[in-house]
Parts: C-alpha cells; structure tokens; sequence
C-alpha cells in the first residue's frame, strides 16, 4: 500500500520546490484606511488627542479628516475603535416614564369612548375619507415625532472655526490655565466648555424652549466635539449625561491679586513644616527606565539633598541615584496628613514594584504637571481628586 503522506512530503521537499511560495496579497484600498486608523489610535493612546493641523501631524490630521468626511469610512473603523474616538452613530433621548393610572368604571370607560374626538369628527358631519386623518391625530404625530427624535453625531461642516478653540483649552488644561471641575448645571450655558466621556465639548448654541412642567429648561442644543463631530442632543440629555461621567472647563486664571497674595504671603502666624519633593529615578534596569512620567513624591523635615545622599542603597528609592524635580516649602501641613492625601489621591497611579523585599509606596506614574497642580490644590485646602484616564486634577 502506497503512503501517499511520505509520497508528498518527498514531493515538498523536493529542491525544486525551494522557491516556491503563496503569492502575496493585494493591498487594497480598505486594508490601507484600517492602517493609517490604526496609526491613529495609536497616536490618541500616545498623546492623549487626536493630531492636530500642524506640520509634523499633517500626515495623520489629513487620514483623520478624511475619514470623519464618509459615512462608509466611519462604519468601515468602527469595529477597530477599542477607545471611541469616531462619532457615535446615535444617541437617543429617553422618553418619560407613564404615570400611574388608576383602571376606569364601566362608566367612564364609556364616556371615554363616547367623549373620543374622532366620534366628534363624525358627529360634526366633516367629509373624512377612509385614508384621511383627522387633525388632532396630526398634532398627536407631530408632538410624538419630537418626543422620539434622535440627536445624532455628524461630522461639523465648519470644524475650522472651532479647532483653535479646542487646542487652546487642551494647551491650558496641560499648563493650569484651565482646571475641570465636577459638572455644575449652571456652568453648561453657550461659549461653555466641558468633557463628557472623556471627550471635550463645546455648546455653540442652545434653542431655549423654556421651562418644562419639572422646572428645568430644555432645548435643542448645538454642540461640537474636539474629533471633529456635531450633535444636536437636548440640553437636558447633556445635563443629565455630565451629571453621572461629565466635568465643566473652568478658567483658573481670573484669581484677583488680592487672593492670590493671601493664599501665598507667609505671616508671622505661619510655621514651617517641611518641604514637598519630586524625584525621577536614573534607575538604569529597563523595566524602571521604560516608565514614561515615573515620579517619587515625598514630604521631609530635613534637606532634600541629605534625604536622598544614600539613594543607591535605599529600596525606597529603587536602589539607584535619583535627580530632584521639584520641591516646595510648606507651612502649617502635617507631613503624615499630607503624605496619606498624596496616596490616596494617586492611588489608581501608583507603581507596583518590589525592590530587595521591599515595595516602595511614594512612586507615581502620573505627569509633572498635574502633580505640580496636585500640590498646589493640597497646599490651599482644596477638595479635589485625580482621574487617570483623563490624566486632569479634578475640583469639587
């Protein structure tokens, strides 16, 4: 009996056959949109934004807006879209809950019946024809209509009027100019910033159809979003969206010379407690020097140098020289409440490592400037916390 496996593994083998290989497969048209979204991707993961219209971005700017212009394109992505960063293709307004009735009489079953208006149309001898709908059948489809209408995302045919605007707040939320805040319905009004789902967003205009039976103001809204896209969602369908996941863009910059010297002038009532540092480590063991944004934050009573002189040694300092960041004086703040305030606010950031048995707990994997902005919040009695997917100093 022939074995036909050996047969064709002598056939393969065969030197012949050496240079023989699938034929490769056509970069098409589709394949090549996948991978400039996916540099994309990448590029958000990386910067936190999306690339801006600017020389060194101008290649993965033109892919972007290229893709928000084509409905095909965004539905094409959208299976690859792991953090959300297109358009959402809907998103609908929730209809009120029916009230509680309590079931009708026979009686008043009847009247009802005898009481429809459609029974008045007959009554009133109108001339309706068998396809014919009577008007307050048409007022009841209009009002219905507004009640399921769905404010959708689309791409903003005047982005550009818009995308300094955006740029500059990203700038001023990283430099401290701009500070968020847990959402306030009061701050949600035209000109109004604020980041819903991560996303910054911009209310450019608000139809006011005046106060509701709750006393809330509701309205068509005109809001424009920082990848580009347009919604015209009610304005209490945001309200409500921000007041579980959203934050408001406040200026920070309007603090009077008055408050600014009071918070910052030492008294003779003032007592000084220590200093603040941030270290980064020269740690050169690949897992420790690969962390981007890696800081020690620590409080000491003594100096700062004699403090870290024996820093190779010490597993708190991952055994290995470390370089001075930054460092505050600090007047009237406890170092153990002050320390137990840095870790619970960067909890979520903090580096897992074990160092000679031991496990550093003052490392941090968290940008300078929000620690910067962290301790000058801790330093003037300020109630906030820190949100690591926003990577932002939030104000209560």
């Amino acid at each position: 009996m022939i074995n036909w496996d050996k047969e064709f593994e002598k056939i393969f083998e065969d030197p012949l056959l050496a240079d023989v290989t699938a034929p490769k497969k056509r970069t098409t048209s589709s394949d090549r949109l996948i991978a400039g979204f996916q540099e994309i991707l990448t590029f958000y993961e990386t910067n936190g934004r999306l690339p801006g219209d600017i020389p060194a971005e101008a290649s993965l700017f033109h892919k972007w807006t290229g893709i928000l212009k084509s409905e095909k394109k965004i539905e094409r992505c959208r299976p690859f879209d792991d953090i959300g960063i297109l358009p959402q293709p809907v998103q609908t307004v929730e209809e009120p809950l029916p009230e509680y009735q309590r079931e009708l009489t026979e009686e008043e079953q009847l009247e009802a019946i005898l009481n429809d208006p459609l029974l008045a149309d007959i009554e009133a001898g109108n001339d309706l024809g068998l396809f014919d709908i009577p008007e307050y059948m048409h007022q009841r489809l209009e009002a219905r209509k507004e009640a399921e209408y769905i404010g959708k995302r689309r791409p903003c045919e005047d982005f550009d009027k818009y995308a300094e605007s955006f740029k500059e707040i990203q700038l001023g939320l990283k430099s401290g100019r701009y500070c968020l805040i847990k959402f306030s319905v009061k701050n949600l009004k035209v000109g109004s910033f604020f980041v819903d789902n991560g996303m910054i967003a911009y209310l450019a205009a608000f139809e006011d159809e005046g106060v509701n039976k709750h006393g809330d103001r509701d309205g068509r809204t005109r809001v424009i979003y920082e990848n580009g896209a347009e919604s015209d969602i009610k304005y209490k369908t945001i309200a409500k969206n921000l007041s579980v996941t959203g934050y408001s863009v406040v200026d920070c910059s309007d603090m009077t010379d008055e408050e600014f010297e009071q918070c910052f002038t030492i008294t003779d009532k003032d007592v000084e407690s220590g200093t603040i540092y941030v270290l980064r480590s020269k740690s050169t063991r690949p897992e420790i020097a690969a962390i981007k944004d890696l800081y020690k934050i620590g409080f000491t009573v003594t100096s700062v140098e004699s403090r870290i002189a024996n820093a190779k040694n010490e597993p708190t300092y991952l055994c290995a020289d470390v370089e001075v960041v930054a460092t505050w004086k600090v007047y009237n703040v406890k170092s153990s409440t002050f320390e137990s305030l840095i870790h619970k606010l960067f909890a979520s950031v903090q580096l897992q490592v074990t160092v000679d048995g031991h496990n550093p707990k003052e490392w941090f994997i968290v940008p300078f400037r929000v620690i910067n902005e962290a301790v000058n919040g801790i330093i003037s009695g300020k109630s906030i916390e820190y949100n690591p997917q926003l990577q932002q100093i939030i104000y209560h």
